[in-house]
Protein backbone atom coordinates (compact mmCIF):
# COMPACT_ATOMS: atom_id res chain seq x y z
CA UNK A 1 0.00 0.00 0.00
CA UNK A 2 2.68 2.46 0.83
CA UNK A 3 4.27 1.57 -2.98
CA UNK A 4 0.84 2.52 -4.60
CA UNK A 5 0.66 6.01 -2.48
CA UNK A 6 4.45 6.97 -3.11
CA UNK A 7 3.73 6.35 -6.70
CA UNK A 8 0.57 7.90 -6.92
CA UNK A 9 2.20 11.16 -5.03
CA UNK A 10 5.62 10.81 -7.39
CA UNK A 11 3.03 10.80 -10.53
CA UNK A 12 1.02 13.64 -9.11
CA UNK A 13 4.25 16.09 -8.44
CA UNK A 14 5.96 15.44 -12.24
CA UNK A 15 2.57 16.00 -13.78
CA UNK A 16 2.65 19.55 -11.74
CA UNK A 17 6.08 20.47 -12.65
CA UNK A 18 5.78 20.66 -16.79
CA UNK A 19 2.47 22.49 -16.06
CA UNK A 20 4.67 25.13 -14.01
CA UNK A 21 7.40 25.48 -16.70
CA UNK A 22 5.60 26.17 -19.44
CA UNK A 23 4.99 29.71 -18.82
CA UNK A 24 8.45 30.14 -18.24
CA UNK A 25 10.10 29.09 -21.74
CA UNK A 26 9.37 26.34 -24.61
CA UNK A 27 9.14 22.72 -24.19
CA UNK A 28 10.95 19.53 -26.23
CA UNK A 29 9.99 16.15 -26.51
CA UNK A 30 12.80 13.48 -26.55
CA UNK A 31 12.71 9.68 -27.81
CA UNK A 32 15.84 7.63 -27.48
CA UNK A 33 17.00 3.99 -27.34
CA UNK A 34 20.28 2.87 -25.94
CA UNK A 35 21.84 -0.12 -23.92
CA UNK A 36 21.59 -0.78 -20.08
CA UNK A 37 24.28 -2.84 -18.11
CA UNK A 38 23.23 -4.01 -14.71
CA UNK A 39 24.27 -4.12 -10.82
CA UNK A 40 25.71 -2.67 -8.14
CA UNK A 41 29.81 -1.19 -9.37
CA UNK A 42 29.59 -4.35 -11.91
CA UNK A 43 28.72 -6.98 -9.24
CA UNK A 44 25.32 -8.15 -9.85
CA UNK A 45 23.32 -10.01 -7.02
CA UNK A 46 21.01 -12.80 -7.72
CA UNK A 47 20.38 -13.78 -10.82
CA UNK A 48 23.36 -13.00 -13.66
CA UNK A 49 21.77 -10.12 -16.18
CA UNK A 50 23.11 -9.43 -19.52
CA UNK A 51 23.40 -6.22 -21.43
CA UNK A 52 19.92 -4.78 -22.34
CA UNK A 53 18.21 -2.90 -25.15
CA UNK A 54 16.26 0.02 -23.18
CA UNK A 55 13.71 3.27 -24.63
CA UNK A 56 12.52 5.85 -23.30
CA UNK A 57 10.10 8.99 -24.06
CA UNK A 58 10.83 12.27 -22.07
CA UNK A 59 9.48 15.57 -21.99
CA UNK A 60 11.19 18.54 -20.98
CA UNK A 61 10.15 22.36 -20.06
CA UNK A 62 12.97 25.01 -20.07
CA UNK A 63 12.51 26.88 -16.76
CA UNK A 64 15.21 29.25 -17.70
CA UNK A 65 17.87 29.28 -20.01
CA UNK A 66 19.89 27.02 -18.05
CA UNK A 67 17.63 24.41 -16.33
CA UNK A 68 15.18 22.03 -18.26
CA UNK A 69 12.17 20.26 -15.55
CA UNK A 70 10.80 17.33 -16.89
CA UNK A 71 9.21 13.54 -17.09
CA UNK A 72 10.67 10.48 -18.39
CA UNK A 73 8.69 6.95 -19.30
CA UNK A 74 11.05 4.34 -19.99
CA UNK A 75 11.09 0.70 -21.06
CA UNK A 76 14.49 -1.90 -20.46
CA UNK A 77 14.74 -5.31 -21.51
CA UNK A 78 17.23 -7.74 -20.24
CA UNK A 79 17.77 -11.85 -20.26
CA UNK A 80 19.42 -13.95 -17.67
CA UNK A 81 19.83 -17.18 -16.07
CA UNK A 82 19.99 -18.22 -12.30
CA UNK A 83 20.34 -22.01 -10.72
CA UNK A 84 19.28 -22.58 -7.32
CA UNK A 85 21.83 -24.65 -5.01
CA UNK A 86 21.99 -28.28 -6.87
CA UNK A 87 19.48 -27.23 -9.05
CA UNK A 88 19.18 -26.80 -12.48
CA UNK A 89 19.23 -23.45 -14.47
CA UNK A 90 16.52 -21.23 -15.34
CA UNK A 91 16.55 -18.78 -17.82
CA UNK A 92 15.12 -15.51 -17.04
CA UNK A 93 13.17 -12.72 -18.97
CA UNK A 94 13.14 -9.44 -17.42
CA UNK A 95 10.90 -6.41 -18.23
CA UNK A 96 11.01 -3.06 -16.69
CA UNK A 97 9.10 0.02 -16.94
CA UNK A 98 9.38 2.95 -14.52
CA UNK A 99 8.78 6.92 -14.87
CA UNK A 100 10.69 9.48 -13.34
CA UNK A 101 10.88 13.01 -12.57
CA UNK A 102 14.32 14.22 -14.17
CA UNK A 103 16.29 17.99 -13.83
CA UNK A 104 18.75 19.31 -16.29
CA UNK A 105 21.74 22.00 -15.89
CA UNK A 106 22.70 23.20 -19.37
CA UNK A 107 25.92 24.32 -19.70
CA UNK A 108 26.37 26.23 -23.12
CA UNK A 109 22.34 27.26 -23.59
CA UNK A 110 21.58 28.29 -27.47
CA UNK A 111 25.11 25.95 -28.93
CA UNK A 112 25.08 23.65 -31.23
CA UNK A 113 26.96 21.57 -28.99
CA UNK A 114 25.39 21.73 -25.64
CA UNK A 115 26.85 19.89 -22.46
CA UNK A 116 24.72 19.28 -19.62
CA UNK A 117 24.57 17.63 -16.19
CA UNK A 118 21.27 16.03 -14.32
CA UNK A 119 19.76 13.86 -11.94
CA UNK A 120 16.61 12.13 -11.62
CA UNK A 121 14.28 10.04 -9.21
CA UNK A 122 11.04 8.06 -9.98
CA UNK A 123 9.70 4.66 -9.23
CA UNK A 124 9.52 1.49 -11.25
CA UNK A 125 8.31 -2.14 -12.24
CA UNK A 126 10.07 -5.04 -12.92
CA UNK A 127 8.80 -8.57 -14.29
CA UNK A 128 10.37 -11.27 -13.92
CA UNK A 129 9.62 -14.30 -15.86
CA UNK A 130 11.68 -17.66 -15.48
CA UNK A 131 11.85 -20.70 -18.21
CA UNK A 132 10.54 -22.62 -15.08
CA UNK A 133 7.27 -20.72 -15.31
CA UNK A 134 7.25 -18.65 -12.47
CA UNK A 135 6.70 -15.03 -12.65
CA UNK A 136 7.87 -12.65 -10.06
CA UNK A 137 7.22 -8.71 -9.77
CA UNK A 138 8.86 -6.43 -7.87
CA UNK A 139 8.32 -2.69 -7.37
CA UNK A 140 11.16 0.11 -6.61
CA UNK A 141 12.42 3.62 -6.82
CA UNK A 142 15.44 5.02 -9.09
CA UNK A 143 17.36 7.83 -7.89
CA UNK A 144 20.71 8.77 -10.35
CA UNK A 145 22.31 11.48 -11.93
CA UNK A 146 22.85 11.51 -15.65
CA UNK A 147 25.51 13.60 -17.94
CA UNK A 148 25.27 13.86 -21.50
CA UNK A 149 26.03 15.79 -24.58
CA UNK A 150 23.55 17.60 -27.07
CA UNK A 151 24.52 18.50 -30.29
CA UNK A 152 21.58 19.64 -32.39
CA UNK A 153 18.98 18.07 -32.05
CA UNK A 154 20.29 14.39 -30.69
CA UNK A 155 21.41 13.85 -27.25
CA UNK A 156 24.18 11.30 -26.06
CA UNK A 157 23.83 10.50 -22.82
CA UNK A 158 25.24 8.08 -20.02
CA UNK A 159 22.90 7.72 -17.06
CA UNK A 160 22.93 5.69 -13.43
CA UNK A 161 20.00 4.42 -12.16
CA UNK A 162 20.26 2.84 -8.65
CA UNK A 163 17.29 1.52 -7.89
CA UNK A 164 16.02 0.75 -4.18
CA UNK A 165 13.22 -0.60 -2.17
CA UNK A 166 12.44 0.20 1.90
CA UNK A 167 12.93 -3.90 2.62
CA UNK A 168 16.30 -4.40 1.11
CA UNK A 169 17.64 -0.96 0.39
CA UNK A 170 19.58 -1.04 -2.85
CA UNK A 171 19.19 -3.25 -5.47
CA UNK A 172 21.59 -4.78 -8.10
CA UNK A 173 19.20 -6.31 -10.58
CA UNK A 174 17.34 -3.56 -11.28
CA UNK A 175 20.27 -0.89 -10.62
CA UNK A 176 21.41 0.17 -14.49
CA UNK A 177 23.53 2.06 -16.03
CA UNK A 178 22.43 2.98 -19.56
CA UNK A 179 24.12 4.67 -23.21
CA UNK A 180 21.22 6.20 -24.69
CA UNK A 181 20.88 8.32 -28.01
CA UNK A 182 17.67 10.21 -28.33
CA UNK A 183 16.10 12.83 -30.40
CA UNK A 184 14.42 15.97 -29.93
CA UNK A 185 11.32 16.79 -31.58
Amino acid sequence: MKRIVFLIVFLFSASMLPGLAQEQGKNSYEIGAGINAYGLLGSVGGPGRSLGPGVHFEYRNSISDRFDLGGRLYYKYGTGQSAPTGGPTWGIVFNQVGAKAVADYIMRPEKVVTPYIGAGAGAGMMIEKASSGTTDTRYYGTIGPRIGLQIWRFRLALEFDFAYNMQYGFLSTETATGLSLSYIF
